[in-house]
């Protein structure tokens, strides 16, 4: 599994990225890959829709983001474990591969992940992810 982090942050996330105007959300991850790892990929199908309230450099935030499976085809980067730089703009990324199984040695958000990877649902979950007691009901 890929995770990242900016050089400056001592937690790792999935990659990701924003939505343009007017593409879809498999079209956004094929374009995000593309951009920052410079690789195709064939989305697979859609694992999580999360609503993610949390804090971060002392704001509060509200992320509404899509996870999903991904294959890349011919990608020569794959190290396990094995750091390496990927491009996006203003901002300095670290990639990395990390086994299934020990993604719980990292401090990966969001938390849900943790076990989420460790069992994937088998249709598409909806999760609503409140780190911040922020969420106005």
């Amino acid at each position: 599994m890929l995770i990242h982090k900016a050089a400056s942050d001592d937690f790792w996330a999935l990659p990701g990225g924003r939505v343009e105007l007017f593409e879809s959300s498999v079209g956004a991850v094929e374009r995000e890959l593309f951009e920052e790892l410079g690789v195709k990929c064939r989305v697979e199908r859609l694992v999580w829709h999360t609503e993610n309230f949390f804090e971060h450099e002392a704001e509060r935030c509200h992320e509404v983001a899509n996870y999903f499976m991904v294959s890349l085809n011919d990608y020569p980067h794959f190290e396990p474990e094995v750091d390496f730089e990927g491009v996006e703009e203003d901002v300095n990324l670290v990639f990395r591969w990390v086994p299934l199984g020990s993604v719980g040695d990292y401090d990966l958000y969001p938390k849900f992940l943790v076990a989420g990877l460790k069992g994937l649902p088998d249709s598409v979950r909806h999760v609503i992810i409140n780190e911040c007691s922020c969420i106005a009901d």
